[in-house]
């Protein structure tokens, strides 16, 4: 450990931790004594050590380390901070006690105007749990709405969802309204569900002159709560219909991504079931899986007994164990029940665990001869699939 401490901290640390090798003892006497010592007696490079001792598990030590870690915030350790930030970010996961008031007063330390700067530059290529710790920091910094709003924008265009969702949450905050509706827009484009949901959610019932437009280019959205929104507005606004026609266009596409595909249908579903229906007879020979199931669910939602028989039929066919998987539950409803060894078939085509349990779980609708003929059939696959998992 020694070695290890040396090549970390270098040259002006080794005699420290020779000094302080009290802190790495078993004894717990021993390691309270050794923080102790450090707080009359601030040392560099015992920091990284002491941090880990604010979630000592004994109770002592955590005190003591409190005092000592508290006596090196100061101006002349911050290389030392910048060096263990790792160490400080990890203590948000410590569980031995609560580090939040710990972890509060560093970041009020690290976020003083003459501090940040260099913590800015020393972190810019840190990874995620870092960053969000210094965007705190930066947050604590901010005076006023002219400090926060580049923090949040940058925020709210970078590719942490995490810090994306503090932003967006933060932007009631602001006082200026012109401000807070200009991020607000900058959300809506950003590419976490969460976030867009909460921007579009805001703007309808913030609405103003540049609502309607937010709204349209949101309207075929992947996400079903900001297409629900966009729907909430369209329908006291108008417009409904030419989004349908849009949304019948992009279903039928086959160059379009199949989510975005699956979004439009569902916007026909909402508003046209009809259209629905007729756009979706394409996807039912489609190459994707998922376009097939969305056709074949479409259609047992409104058929009658004979066509909820007709299109189960269909769906246990398909080459595709998801589609059999979401389908075949329509037979626990008494619609329509595959012969036995049709069913066995399913299992042999997809000799996966899960297909084996969704093949048993139907066992309960047949005879029961046909019941234990089942279970004799699938017993060796089972305990093949036993010994893998």
């Amino acid at each position: 450990m020694k070695d290890f401490l040396r090549k970390l901290f270098g040259g002006e640390s080794d005699s420290c931790v020779e000094d302080d090798s009290g802190l790495l003892s078993y004894s717990g006497f021993v390691r309270e004594a050794a923080v102790k010592a450090l707080v009359s007696r601030t040392r560099r490079g015992t920091l990284p050590i002491l941090l880990v001792r604010l979630n000592d598990w004994v109770p002592q030590v955590r005190v003591a380390a409190n005092a000592a870690v508290r006596a090196l915030m100061q101006t002349t350790y911050l290389v030392d901070w910048i060096t263990a930030i790792d160490a400080v970010v990890d203590l948000e996961q410590a569980r031995r006690a609560d580090h939040g008031p710990m972890l509060e007063e560093i970041a009020l330390f690290l976020s003083r105007p003459e501090h940040l700067p260099q913590l800015i530059v020393a972190t810019r290529t840190a990874g995620l749990r870092v960053r969000r710790f210094v965007f705190d920091a930066q947050w604590l910094a901010a005076q006023d709405d002219a400090d926060r709003m580049p923090l949040l924008e940058r925020a709210l265009s970078g590719d942490d969802g995490m810090m994306a969702s503090r932003a967006v949450s933060r932007l009631a905050g602001l006082t200026s309204p012109a401000r807070r509706r200009h991020l607000y827009q900058v959300a809506c484009a950003t590419p976490f569900a969460a976030v867009r949901h909460e921007a579009v959610r805001w703007l309808v019932e913030n609405p103003d002159d540049a609502t309607d437009g937010v709204v349209r280019s949101l309207d075929l959205d992947a996400n079903s709560h900001v297409r629900w929104w966009c729907l909430r507005w369209l329908r006291s606004n108008g417009g409904v219909e030419r989004v349908a026609e849009r949304a019948a266009e992009v279903a039928t596409d086959e160059l379009k991504a199949t989510r975005l595909r699956r979004a439009a249908m569902q916007w026909l579903v909402e508003t046209d079931h009809g259209r629905a229906l007729a756009v979706s007879d394409s996807w039912l020979d489609s190459p994707w899986s998922r376009l097939r199931r969305d056709a074949l669910l479409m259609r047992l939602a409104k058929s009658d007994a004979d066509g909820k028989t007709h299109w189960l039929q269909r769906a246990f066919s398909d080459p595709s164990p998801g589609v059999q998987k979401l389908l075949l539950d329509k037979a626990h409803r008494g619609a329509w029940v595959p012969p036995l060894p049709k069913l066995l078939q399913v299992a042999q085509r997809d000799p996966t665990l899960e297909g084996t349990l969704r093949v048993l779980s139907m066992r309960s609708l047949y005879p029961v001869w046909d019941r234990l003929e089942c279970l004799l059939a699938l017993w060796p696959m089972g305990k093949e699939l036993g010994k893998e998992n």
